[in-house]
């Protein structure tokens, strides 16, 4: 074969094998940089949702610049003036409106509250145990009309039901008092054991099953342990694996006070002359069920809104914890399963408050306009309900905002001419007032999104055009 044949056959392999080694190059390239277009890509849409949910936030802000200014100014004075110490939340619709943390962690230290900041729960904790025990039933483990000596065999009290318990008609002694004066180890008794403890004494019910309504910690303490013996978990793994963990509550435990405490865990405190003493754990602070849950106040809230969205329990197994129990006489029982019950003039309430060694606490849902009231202290504050009364008057100014901030929601806010025809429908807010608000919404508006309001409405690409503009409603 002549050699020029030869050259020309080894130039087009060398040319096969350069386009097939080049392609599948190209094509791991290719690969590549998808990959790092979807991230990209997932980056932009986490970026953007954060943006918007930021820009939300800012519009209701402006919206509600008064009622919130009053209720600053509130909450300013409780704590300048009557030593409020600890976290504060207000929610509408499910959407918070005002959170404020005031105080100290440690008032010893003088370390400032923050939104990290956990706190015992104590008797709002109840309301988790009525949900574990609520969960059991949805799933068909229990029937809230078995006797707890169905799961609790050695329990030495008959005829007491689960929904005695939840109730708190059951009629069962205070094994607080029987702790107290008759435990001797150093390390607290947990639930197991103050039930052998509370068999082993033989304390006499105060009353039949049913007969009368009697507020009981030990109740709650026996149905944490029927969730234990029907779960083959402590009540603090299921809760964690059924409730905090699937709500993404990374800040919600139940405490062990025999294990570390965690970083951000508060502890309480009395005042004592001019200063501040630390309480410390106590013979009853092993027991949990009806006490014993510790969270911040914004899992607080995630928590408050799981139960208005049935995230967990469907809606008509919920809605029985919403009941009021009755007694064997038929009386009602303003109590439902963890939670108090209350028809106030205007609305129903359904809340719970919590006192336990310097810890004060309230969650509190006011159905007819949907707000939510949190309030969590360390200091032994004494005035959580006449403090929630007053944030639930201040709270009450938002509905009258309510309707204009829904005409903004759906109307063009650069329509000057249709704004001044419609703001003389809104007339429970000062005009003055109403196009303050329009205003600071359209330079809110107008910082996040410069580019697509100068392309949509060209007119508007000046700030200052637009607030001259603006003035002219005031005409």
């Amino acid at each position: 074969m002549n050699k020029p044949y030869i050259i020309y056959i080894l130039l087009f392999v060398s040319m096969f094998f350069f386009v097939v080694t080049n392609s599948a190059d190209r094509d791991s390239q290719f690969n590549r940089l998808s990959k790092i277009g979807d991230i990209h890509n997932y980056t932009n849409l986490a970026s953007n949702r954060s943006a918007q949910n930021e820009l939300d936030n800012s519009i209701l802000m402006a919206a509600y610049k008064v009622p919130l200014e009053n209720i600053r100014n509130y909450t300013s004075e409780l704590s300048q003036k009557f030593g409020f110490n600890g976290s504060i939340l207000i929610a509408k619709n499910g959407k918070i409106l005002f959170e404020e943390h005031l105080g100290y962690k440690d008032l010893r230290q003088k370390n400032p509250i923050d939104s990290t900041s956990i706190y015992q729960l104590a008797s709002v904790s109840k309301q988790f145990t009525a949900a574990a025990i609520l969960l059991l039933y949805q799933e068909g483990k229990l029937d809230l009309d078995d006797f707890a000596s169905k799961y609790l065999t050695d329990f030495p009290y008959k005829n007491i039901k689960i929904r005695h318990l939840l109730n708190h008609t059951s009629g069962l002694p205070n094994y607080m008092y029987a702790a107290e004066k008759n435990w001797k180890s150093k390390t607290p008794p947990d639930n197991a054991a103050m039930l052998n403890l509370m068999a082993k004494l033989k304390m006499y019910p105060y009353f039949k099953p049913g007969e009368r309504f009697d507020y009981s910690n030990t109740g709650y303490f026996v149905l944490a342990s029927i969730v234990s013996k029907v779960s083959n978990q402590s009540l603090s793994d299921f809760l964690d694996s059924r409730f905090f963990k699937p709500l993404n509550l990374k800040n919600t435990y139940v405490h062990n006070p025999n294990e570390a405490s965690k970083k951000e865990e508060l502890i309480g405190f009395r005042r004592y002359g001019k200063s501040y003493i630390a309480i410390p754990f106590t013979v009853n602070d092993g027991v949990v069920g009806d006490k014993g849950v510790y969270s911040t106040a914004s899992d607080l809230f995630k928590w408050n809104q799981s139960l208005n969205e049935r995230t967990i329990l469907n809606d008509s197994i919920l809605s029985k914890a919403f009941l009021p129990g009755k007694t064997n006489s038929g009386k009602i029982v303003p109590y439902g399963f963890g939670f108090r019950l209350k028809q106030e003039a205007d609305t129903e309430l359904v809340y719970h408050n919590g006192v336990w060694n310097g810890f004060s606490t309230t969650l509190r849902r006011y159905k007819a306009d949907d707000i939510t009231i949190i309030i969590l202290s360390n200091n032994s504050f004494s005035s959580i309900t006449p403090v929630s009364e007053k944030l639930r008057e201040l709270s009450k100014e938002f509905s009258k905002y309510d309707p204009f901030m829904s005409f903004l929601e759906n109307t063009n806010i650069y329509d000057i001419s249709k704004l001044k025809n419609s703001l003389k429908y809104f007339t429970n807010i000062p005009k003055a007032e109403s196009v303050a608000i329009i205003e600071k919404i359209a330079n809110i508006y107008n910082k996040q999104n410069v580019q697509f309001v100068s392309h949509k409405y060209p007119e508007v690409s000046s700030p200052n055009f637009v607030n001259q503009q603006y003035q002219t409603l005031l005409n």
